[in-house]
């Protein structure tokens, strides 16, 4: 029998590089992560190069899930997302140069939305909306069951919809007002925490869980800004279905919160088709590296 080929799926984020190996009927083994460097390309590749050193006897390729604008065509990075040194970079060819076997790149909100297209929250639908809440807000589009990358690999980059009249900071995108950074921020305003970076997703929701009424009055203004962009998309797009990822999607009450705002909205605004159809991606974390 011909030797089944498995993939080294990478998907890099805001602070871990996440890894796994994948075979022909998407079983994912050999998980594992490491911290995301930011010292330049050579440490970012070093770190890469390390990860498939590990892999190399069971792997004939790695498939790479990463931030940014990414021509997924030629694995180019026309921009990196927060890791700013590799805008313009050729990704996919230069590790290649490192490890001598084919080296694929896209979008990590793409790369999830594959995923779940194919197998996943969406696969019963012919268009879709997948929403990542990271560090930044992914974002994909799905059209006819496939990802749509647009004229530059640049639809669904959600992130930098402008929530205001001022074009000159981030913190007035959709990003600034609703990545995770955001939701700490006001978890730890609201809890009299100064620094917001002393605290994790996983603080803010256990706290929610016990029902401190200061984090769930953050988590709902937290979540009304989700569910007032998911109705503009659906507006514009009017999709089967929206699927939200990212770490925190694996929490029940950030859907519950946004499926709360989304009912208030819809009772003040007179939208004539259906309600939003909002779920959570099947594969939650591991939608990239699938995806990839």
């Amino acid at each position: 029998m011909a030797e089944i080929k498995k993939c080294l799926c990478i998907d890099v984020g805001g602070t871990a590089i996440k890894h796994g190996i994948i075979d022909p009927d998407v079983n994912l083994t050999d998980k594992g992560e490491v911290p995301t460097p930011y010292d330049g390309v050579e440490a970012y590749l070093d770190a890469l190069e390390q990860i498939y050193r590990k892999a190399e006897d069971k792997v004939q390729g790695i498939a790479m899930s990463v931030p940014g604008v990414i021509d997924s065509e030629n694995g180019i990075c026309i921009s990196g997302g927060n890791l700013r040194f590799i805008d313009n970079f050729n990704l996919a060819a230069e590790l290649g140069k490192r490890v001598n076997v084919p080296v694929s790149v896209m979008n990590d909100a793409k790369s999830a939305a594959m995923a779940e297209a194919r197998w996943g929250a969406l696969s019963d639908c012919k268009d879709g909306i997948v929403i990542v809440l990271g560090t930044g807000i992914g974002g994909a589009l799905i059209k006819d069951g496939k990802v749509h990358f647009g004229k530059n690999f640049a639809a669904g980059e959600f992130s930098f919809i402008t929530m205001g009249e001022n074009m000159d900071s981030a913190d007035n995108t959709w990003a600034g007002c609703a990545g995770n950074p955001r939701l700490r921020t006001l978890v730890a305003n609201a809890k009299g925490i100064e620094d917001p970076e002393t605290i994790t997703g996983f603080d803010v929701f256990r706290w929610a869980k016990e029902g401190d009424p200061l984090v769930l009055m953050a988590l709902e203004q937290f979540t009304r800004g989700i569910a007032r962009m998911i109705i503009n998309l659906q507006v514009i797009y009017d999709p089967d279905r929206f699927v939200i990822g990212g770490g925190i999607s694996r929490q029940p009450l950030l859907l519950d919160y946004i499926q709360k705002n989304l009912d208030y909205f819809y009772s003040q605004f007179k939208w004539p088709g259906e309600k939003a159809d909002v779920t959570t991606c099947k594969f939650f974390n591991d939608a990239n590296l699938i995806g990839a």
